[in-house]
């Protein structure tokens, strides 16, 4: 489907909106479309340039030493009615002599023709082509006479002028998601203005693309119909609106994975890294704040923003020709889906809704062979997932999840608070801490430890050996909850488990000495403002994991729902180790984002409140603790953070149980 779809559905949603009503007459709209090059080009390459290696075979003579061929075509604008297209290309013709060609023409280097778009009567984009010049590969002016300039004439010109595009099936296609999508008397209306459109010449070349001009009469409206007042959700309601979040998750998932997986680029992978999770951080606050009445919707405003982004990361790599033989299919689901938002931008005047089977065609558009379900939702390891995006998980504890864990559901709200003095399920002695492990030393540079930690992973499905420390740790806090009597050793052993996850995350990337420090604080002082050092806690008499009303779990306070897919949700909730390790992984990653995007200003400390800021909102949040304007409630998390860090660089020691009475009850406890 192509943007056209998009444009009438704005078109046409302006119509209900606007138009007569009652008995009035049609209105006549004119539509102007701009198909986009890369599109256009994206549909050139399929049709014409379709041999093996992108190649366009124009012409084949006698013997193996004769040919002539065209690859890599770029539109581009060239004058008010005139658009241009080069293409590389190459001319031979010789004779084979003793298993080698005698060439006495051979020419390659860059063909350019000037063309005028015209739309013909059946909505069908084509072009008449009015000069053609060919230049060397330094693109300086070549001469070719003869028989090898008529060659590449003569074959040239009249194939491409036999591309066409053609705007009927976008029209179709839209019809029918009209006819899928509306009630019954809006998707008439649709369907009979549908009918009438024509095209309006001329056809323009602009920077962008190609603009054709579309006329279309639309029917008039019945007289509006007073609606009634929002109210709040009832449970069902609010149950078909947390599958609807579900939905689009996996539906971005999808995407992402299928593009993640035919982009190598990192930067690309990057920017789609951090679509998915800062979309993911504000479903995660959307699932915590139902819609309020007669307020927008904050999902649709999330699809919205998602869309538009995910929309700049395939045209990007389109422009850079990361999408290869699948840029076509990328780029049309891109305006298909422009449509579906365009459709949903107007929903509340037309009562629709983007529904799963739209999402689903768009799936099949972007992946026509795939079998697998795009919207199928669960909290599974996704080693795919992990592979693009350079996740190892850390290694899981034997035996820290029991059977009875993994067959008990999730509790669905905060869980209870432990009340200070009450005894631990499972009393660990806490003998003496062992002693802190050894730094490594290193004389790598700071910049080489960014570079190392940057590049992907090691092979995901194969996780680190756990250290012999790490384990003994996690067997000493296995299930432990933190009381008056055992606070002092729990304080020791917690302190060496985080100072351990530390320790494992960045052993084998040998960073800078410099650096370290204010990593280990980081991940200790972000572990204190999660959670008060605490992963399980007791509620009603039981020993459960600790989880906040938002989903975030255990000591790093991992949220379910932004990191699904990535590690093994019960061995977050269960597993102490896993989860410091988790947190730690996390924030490795988003202090070496934060070297790379914040200003300088700051040091290493200002790394660190980054790192947390994107910790606490996501990647796009990183430099949110430096805006003048940041909102009330995030300054004081933030503040919060950064004294918690100050205090434990100078050596001050966590009050657990003070801390443990605060949290969860005011910004940043």
């Amino acid at each position: 489907m192509s943007r056209l779809a998009a444009l009438l559905g704005a078109i046409l949603a302006a119509a209900a909106l606007c138009g007569p009503a009652g008995a009035a007459p049609a209105a006549q709209i004119t539509v102007p479309l701009t198909i986009d090059y890369l599109t256009l080009g994206a549909a050139l390459k399929r049709q014409i340039y379709d041999a093996p290696g992108g190649r366009a075979i124009l012409w084949k003579g006698t013997n193996d030493c004769e040919f002539l061929y065209a690859q890599n075509p770029r539109f581009a604008h060239s004058g008010a009615t005139v658009v241009k297209l080069e293409s590389g290309g190459a001319l031979a013709l010789g004779l084979p002599l003793a298993g080698q060609c005698v060439n006495p023409i051979s020419w390659k280097g860059i063909i350019e023709i000037d063309a005028t778009p015209y739309l013909t009567p059946n909505l069908t984009l084509m072009f008449r082509v009015s000069d053609i010049n060919l230049y060397d590969e330094q693109h300086r002016k070549s001469f070719i006479a003869g028989r090898g300039f008529d060659l590449i004439k003569g074959n040239f010109i009249p194939r491409f002028e036999t591309f066409n595009f053609d705007l009927r099936p976008p029209i179709q296609e839209f019809r029918a998601l009209a006819e899928e999508t509306a009630p019954p008397e809006q998707a008439e209306r649709f369907k009979q203005a549908l009918a009438t459109v024509h095209g309006v010449p001329p056809a323009v070349a602009t920077d962008d693309g190609i603009r054709v001009t579309l006329r279309l009469a639309a029917p008039a409206l019945p007289a509006a119909q007073p609606t009634a007042p929002a109210g709040q959700l009832m449970p069902a309601e609010l149950a078909i609106w947390n599958e609807k979040l579900d939905q689009w998750d996996a539906f971005i998932v999808f995407a992402v994975k299928q593009i993640g997986s035919t982009v190598a680029d990192q930067q690309l992978r990057s920017s789609l890294l951090d679509l998915l999770l800062d979309g993911r951080y504000r479903l995660a606050a959307a699932i915590n704040q139902p819609l309020a009445p007669g307020g927008p919707d904050p999902v649709r405003v999330l699809f919205l923003d998602q869309w538009r982004r995910l929309r700049g990361v395939v045209r990007t790599a389109a422009a850079r020709g990361e999408l290869g033989d699948r840029a076509l299919e990328f780029l049309s689901f891109i305006s298909a889906g422009d449509a579906l938002m365009a459709f949903d931008e107007a929903a509340p005047a037309l009562g629709a809704r983007i529904s799963a089977a739209d999402l689903r065609s768009l799936a099949r558009i972007m992946a026509p062979r795939t079998t697998t379900d795009p919207l199928q939702f669960n909290y599974e390891e996704d080693p795919e997932l992990q592979r693009i995006f350079g996740f190892t998980p850390p290694p899981k504890t034997p035996d820290s999840v029991e059977p009875a864990d993994s067959a008990e559901p999730a509790p669905a709200a905060t869980a209870a608070a432990p009340t200070p003095g009450a005894a631990a399920a499972t009393p660990t002695p806490y003998p003496p801490a062992a002693a802190p492990p050894a730094r490594h030393s290193s004389n790598t540079s700071f910049i080489r430890m960014v570079l190392r930690l940057m590049a992907p992973a090691r092979a995901f499905a194969d996780a680190p050996p756990q250290p012999a420390r790490l384990r003994r740790l996690e067997i000493r806090l296995r299930r432990s909850v933190v009381n008056e009597r055992n606070v002092d050793g729990y304080a020791r052993d917690l302190g060496a488990l985080l100072d351990a996850a530390a320790a494992s995350e960045i052993a084998d990337q040998q960073p800078d000495p410099a650096l370290r420090p204010a990593y280990r604080v980081l991940v200790k002082a972000a572990a204190w403002q999660e959670s008060c050092w605490r992963q399980f806690v007791l509620a009603r008499g039981r020993v459960r994991y600790l989880e906040s009303s938002t989903h975030d779990m255990g000591l790093m306070q991992v949220n379910r729902y932004v990191w699904r897919g990535f590690y093994s949700i019960k061995h977050l909730e269960w597993d102490i180790a896993y989860n410091a390790g988790a947190g730690s992984q996390i924030l490795a990653r988003l202090m070496i984002r934060a070297a790379d995007k914040t200003p300088p200003a700051g040091g290493l400390d200002a790394l660190a409140r980054s790192a947390y800021a994107g910790y606490n909102g996501g990647p796009d949040k990183l430099n949110r603790w430096r805006r003048a304007n940041e909102p009330p409630d995030k300054r004081l998390i933030d503040e919060a953070f950064w004294q918690k860090y100050r205090a434990l660089q100078e050596g001050q020691s966590l009050n657990i149980l003070k801390c443990e009475a605060a949290w969860g009850r005011t910004p940043g406890h």
